[in-house]
């Protein structure tokens, strides 16, 4: 055989010329990998010359439509251009918001609904990134969002929540071929400061209890005496109050602690009345008609304001809006009271983490210890209005 360049005699077969060096196999061309959410086309493995053609997966992240084998690359990604041009839903323009939509739609009916409620707050973090495409997500857009979050002074575990939410757009823009990985695994989170849960001191609940002809402050008390999450009040269902047995059946967030059972404090009677004028007074099947953003941003911090238990607010100069900065008392600091209160009042902790809901458990507690209402009731009975711990009057 003849070198391709110099040609001189080489030997039969030679894949490079002695001469010159020049390579004598043409080299393969190539193909070019179509970009993401756009299509696939493969080589097929039996045959020689011949291109498969796949369609992009589907909304759902599954079921790839074959368009059929061709003789070339170009022939095979004709097909699915032509394809494209039929006016299919096109993910591959999806925007951050359009993702978060169809992403919703699918994962929102498996969540319970404070789950629902986490991810939508979440959400509404990554404002700033709604418009753009998904497919141009980076790390760096996802990080520019927490960044801002942390600064605002919110919590870690809202960051976050932020990044679950960026993960599972992610996976679902990677099951749709829009990216090919998880951008929300490389973002960095601001470091997590421990902060002292501050409760209720017995000078604050002497304020509350001189004010117990204002129904926001007979709910503050209630949970304070309670254990209920905000959430889990505004969801208190008529059908679910048993005052003559002297409990509440209510709950939500863990599996421990939906449908508990929560005793009202025998040590505490003004509760029940409480309770007894709320049902009374209740106009559907809900005990209350607030929701809990509602309770928190227009009763809790405005009455303790008020009594002078927190700062009064700032006003924004933008909507001219209450904005109460790093209160010191919040809604879940009436939980952290009840947990001190009953610590301190001698209930057993197995009994404690039933009334309270909590899922972490001792194995021997969980396993062993089988608490009724009765037993409940009982412990919950050593609660009565004001408490010490460790010689310490609060």
């Amino acid at each position: 055989m003849t070198c391709k360049r110099c040609k001189k005699e080489i030997p039969e077969g030679s894949k490079f010329c002695n001469f010159c060096g020049r390579k004598q196999e043409a080299a393969k061309r190539r193909t070019h990998k179509r970009a993401s959410g756009q299509g696939t086309v493969r080589k097929d493995p039996r045959y020689a010359s011949c291109w498969l053609a796949y369609a992009p997966a589907g909304g759902s992240g599954q079921g790839r439509r074959y368009l059929g084998a061709f003789k070339t690359v170009g022939e095979a990604n004709e097909a699915i251009n032509k394809y494209l041009q039929q006016g299919r839903p096109d993910i591959y323009t999806f925007t951050v918001a359009q993702t978060f939509e169809a992403w919703s739609k699918v994962h929102f009916p498996t969540l319970t609904k404070s789950g629902v409620q986490g991810y939508q707050a979440a959400y509404k973090s990554i404002e700033k990134i709604y418009g753009l495409k998904m497919r141009d997500i980076k790390t760096a857009h996802i990080q520019t969002c927490i960044d801002e979050c942390s600064e605002a002074g919110f919590s870690r575990s809202k960051c976050e929540k932020i990044r679950q939410l960026c993960s599972q757009l992610c996976k679902y823009a990677m099951q749709n071929d829009l990216i090919d990985k998880n951008y929300a695994e490389f973002v960095k989170m601001p470091k997590s400061e421990k902060k002292n849960k501050a409760v209720f001191t017995n000078d604050d609940l002497n304020v509350l209890w001189s004010h117990t002809d204002d129904k926001r402050v007979q709910v503050i008390l209630f949970m304070i005496y309670t254990g209920f999450r905000i959430g889990e009040v505004a969801a208190i269902r008529v059908q679910d109050v048993h005052l003559d047995e002297g409990y509440i059946i209510g709950g939500e967030k863990t599996e421990a602690g939906i449908d508990r059972i929560v005793p009202l404090p025998a040590g505490v009677p003004e509760i029940g009345g409480f309770v007894r004028d709320w049902l009374a007074q209740a106009e559907s099947d809900k005990l209350f008609d607030f929701t809990a953003e509602y309770f928190r941003k227009y009763e809790f911090y405005p009455c303790l304001a008020e009594l002078g238990l927190i700062e009064p607010p700032e006003r924004s100069a933008l909507s001219g809006k209450a904005l109460y900065k790093n209160p010191r008392l919040t809604p879940h600091c009436t939980r952290h009271t009840f947990a001190t209160m009953s610590a301190a009042a001698g209930i057993k902790p197995e009994q404690l983490q039933k009334i309270i809901g909590h899922a972490n458990f001792e194995t021997t507690a969980n396993i062993y210890v089988h608490s009724d209402i009765d037993i409940l009731k009982k412990e919950m009975a050593k609660i009565t209005h004001n408490f010490t711990h460790n010689g310490k009057e609060f």
